[in-house]
């Protein structure tokens, strides 16, 4: 046997197969009918999408063969890809480099191979689409011609992923965009709200705890504003040597600095890390007027779950960028105003005559730096000031000493200078009128120099409205509201194009008007939320469009407040009906295989276990045990068709519930009643503490016992030997709350938002061995959703979990 050698040009073309980002992915239908239509087309029982990696083929579609991946060093396609032509090995027997191969002398047992090879979009060659036979055979040219043309389509779905990826970064740049245009939403709000509000955005966007803007001078640092869980120690104004921080290893860099994992960093050994033990950091520098500020910082005392992305640091350099012009603003505003307290600029009294004439009666010094003249330039006649006024903005300046002689209002103007030889700048002017018995006007008042800081402001303008312009680029609909009334407030393109409104049309609406009035607990609970937590959702409601009709959306937001203390909501909306399409094709297969099934199978089971039973006489041990196994895996897949079953009945409203008003102490008994026994045999006690033993509702008893079995099941499984699960109930916001609660592993963080989906379940072999369909919780939601109910959680990892039900009592029972 030859082992294939390595292309000249390995390391690139391990680069552009990496970048397609395909390796280890799920199977994908684009890639199956392309090796299904050269299964059938060649008549071959081996057809193969392979890409060869470093040490191993890896195959993206197979079709034949079990396997996902061989060593390369056996590989066929490790050799396919060192030609550019067509690689065929008509009978590897025949073959010196494959006759003793172990894919040949065992399985797959290859006499016949064929590859096409598979190439990025810069021409390297990445694998081979191939077909693998048994026996030896030959390709002649029209099949030869087939197979390439089959590659070349594989070609495309490969190199349109890549297309697909970009797009999905540019889409993820739209985001983060629309996410920093929350905080242009009210510019006069102050300083320390709006840094507070980009530090909790910084936080939510990129999931970590801590956020800190600090100032740096010399070697000190000092915590300015932050941003942090209620037990930090971190306090304003606290500083610390630069060296013993984080700071220092970006200053060092000399850029933006992070890092995800500390102790698998290459920072590991630095004091700073001995010191103030931050797994994550994420960190970029604050400057303006040409020197460092301080820094923005994001960290957590735990590793990112994930590692940072381009579009991470993009994100902390663009909000420093954002901090930066408002720390400039605010510093030269106050620059401004310390100046005007010890009369900067020119102060001076203005007069004018009924005839128009005009002379500045007084003025002081600061004359020669506003317009670059004397004040006996300007003693007699004020026109040599108004001459050095930019033309763009004499018109608008002559309107406002008109505007405030005819009205005696105070006199405030900002406009552009120049004196000879200098460039335009900026200044404010300030002046009260003061109406003369003559009829003629004096206003007494200044003129300051304001260049830096309007420059600034103007700068954060432009910065505010290219936010505003990728706000209405953005595909995703984006809807601003006053959350006191509803009334809408802005909304960017893509909601209105899904929705068929104009913009006026949807600005005159309200939230109200555009949900329908079925999704009024949904809505509640939304205020609620955005009360509580300031933020609401992801949750799946409708959209009435313009022409009446429902679309099914996606929705979530948070809140926002302006300076005088008006609350607003920033909400995401996504059209979801393709989506939703896609679930209603997919659960109707369900059903109708889960139909399919069950006759067969109810037939199968009630068979083995009359076999099992010994209705036929006494069994031999191995057949028995075989047998047991048997019913007991027909048994499991007849509860997972059960399962399939009820799921589709309650999705499609199909599933009849008798409501009445029930005692739900009883219900809770009968439950514990038929758990008792898998709870003993977990070796899990059970403690019951009801609260309210004789509290009814009117509910289905079956369905909620069903609910509360899915609980108390789950609680038992993933609970140690010889703990407890405690069932707890009281009232909570008016509902009666059943809680179990667990003293088990805990359900991972990552995989909390998906806890109710159905066929979910923890990516662990721990939790995958203890068995489940993965529909348990998702029925649950199901029923206690068409009860009138709710259902929810809370779980700390390695602590266990509380899963509780919730219902409305019968106030009536108590009459």
């Amino acid at each position: 046997m030859i082992a294939p050698q390595h292309p000249y040009n390995e390391a690139v073309r391990l680069l552009a197969l990496k970048r397609t980002h395909l390796l280890d992915t799920s199977p994908e239908e684009r890639f199956d009918r392309f090796t299904r239509m050269a299964k059938l087309a060649f008549g071959v029982p081996i057809a193969l999408v392979s890409l060869v990696d470093d040490k191993r083929q890896w195959f993206k579609s197979c079709q034949g063969l079990e396997a996902r991946e061989t060593p390369r060093d056996i590989s066929f396609c490790g050799h396919a890809i060192l030609s550019d032509r067509l690689f065929i090995v008509e009978d590897t027997h025949e073959d010196s480099r494959f006759a003793d191969n172990p894919l040949v002398t065992g399985p797959p047992h290859i006499r016949f191979y064929a590859g096409a090879q598979l190439h990025s979009h810069d021409g390297y060659r990445l694998g081979t689409l191939c077909i693998i036979d048994t026996r030896p055979r030959t390709l002649d040219h029209d099949q030869r011609v087939l197979l390439e043309e089959l590659a070349r389509c594989v070609d495309e779905e490969i190199n349109d992923f890549e297309a697909s990826k970009s797009r999905q970064e540019q889409l993820e740049k739209t985001r983060i965009l629309s996410a920093l245009n929350n905080l242009t939403v009210d510019a006069s709000a102050p300083l320390e709200q709006k840094i507070g509000m980009a530090l909790d955005l910084g936080r939510q966007h990129l999931e970590l705890e801590t956020g800190i803007v600090s100032e740096i001078t010399s070697e000190v640092y000092t915590i300015r504003w932050f941003r942090a869980p209620d037990n930090s120690p971190l306090e304003a104004g606290l500083s610390l040597p630069v060296a013993q921080t984080y700071c220092s290893l970006m200053l060092a860099k000399g850029d933006h600095l992070a890092i995800s994992h500390m102790a698998d960093s290459r920072y590991r050994n630095q004091s700073c890390y001995a010191q103030m033990g931050l797994e994550s950091y994420i960190a970029a520098p604050i400057e303006f007027d040409g020197k460092l500020f301080g820094t923005l910082n994001f960290s957590s005392i735990s590793p990112r779950s994930r590692p940072f992305t381009d579009l991470d640091r993009l994100f902390i350099v663009w909000l420093a960028q954002w901090m930066a012009a408002l720390l400039q603003q605010h510093s030269h505003e106050d620059t401004l105003r310390k100046l005007s307290e010890n009369v900067p600029g020119m102060l001076y009294q203005y007069h004018e005559e009924k005839d128009g004439h005009s002379r500045f009666l007084y003025c002081s010094e600061g004359i020669r730096d506003i317009y670059g003249l004397s004040p006996k330039d300007v003693e007699h006649d004020a026109s040599a000031a108004f001459d050095t006024i930019h033309p763009d903005d004499l018109g608008s300046v002559e309107e406002a000493i008109h505007q405030s002689r005819k009205s005696l209002a105070v006199w405030d103007c900002q406009y552009r200078v120049s004196r000879p030889g200098e460039p335009w700048k900026w200044v404010q002017g300030r002046a009260t009128p003061e109406r003369r018995p003559d009829g003629s006007s004096i206003w007494h008042g200044f003129i300051a120099d304001i260049d830096e800081s309007k420059r600034a402001q103007l700068e954060l303008q432009e910065r505010e409205q290219q936010l505003r312009t990728f706000f209405e680029l953005s595909p995703i609909g984006i809807l601003l509201t006053d959350f006191r009334s509803g009334r809408n407030l802005d909304v960017n393109a893509a909601l209105l194009n899904f929705t068929g409104y104009s913009y006026s049309q949807f600005i005159a609406l309200n939230y109200w008007d555009v949900t329908p009035d079925d999704f009024e607990t949904q809505t509640q609970q939304a205020i609620s939320d955005l009360k509580e937590h300031g933020q609401f959702g992801p949750f799946e409601q409708e959209f009435v469009r313009k022409d009446g009709a429902r679309i099914p959306i996606l929705i979530q937001g948070v809140m926002i407040e302006r300076i005088e203390g008006k609350p607003l909501i920033w909400s995401l909306v996504e059209d979801i009906s393709e989506r939703r399409k896609v679930d209603r094709m997919k659960n109707e297969f369900i059903s109708t295989v889960s139909h399919e099934l069950r006759t067969p199978l109810t037939s199968i089971s009630g068979s083995l276990g009359l076999i099992a039973g010994g209705v036929f006489g006494a069994l031999p041990d191995e057949v028995k045990t075989m047998v047991a196994i048997a019913a007991r895996n027909s048994d499991q897949l007849r509860h997972l068709i059960d399962d399939l079953l009820d799921m589709e009945k309650l999705v499609s409203g199909k599933m009849e519930l008798r409501m009445q008003s029930e005692n739900i102490s009883a219900i809770i008994q009968d439950s514990l009643d038929r758990v008792s026994t898998y709870a003993v045999d977990r070796q899990i006690s059970l403690r019951l503490e009801n609260q309210h033993p004789w509290a009814k509702a009117f509910i289905d008893a079956r369905r909620l016992g069903q609910a509360l079995d899915n609980l108390l099941s789950n609680a038992i499984k993933f609970s140690p030997q010889e703990a407890e699960v405690v069932i707890f109930t009281h009232l909570h916001n008016g509902l009666f709350r059943i809680e179990v609660t667990d003293y088990g592993t805990g359900i991972p963080e990552a995989f909390q938002p998906r806890i109710f989906e159905k066929f979910a379940q923890a990516d662990s072999s721990d939790t995958r061995g203890r068995g489940g369909t993965g529909l348990g919780l998702a029925i649950t939601r199901e029923i206690m959703s068409q009860m009138g109910g709710g259902v929810g959680f809370k779980s700390t990892e390695g602590y266990g979990s509380t899963f509780w039900l919730d219902i409305k009592p019968d106030e009536s029972a108590d009459e």
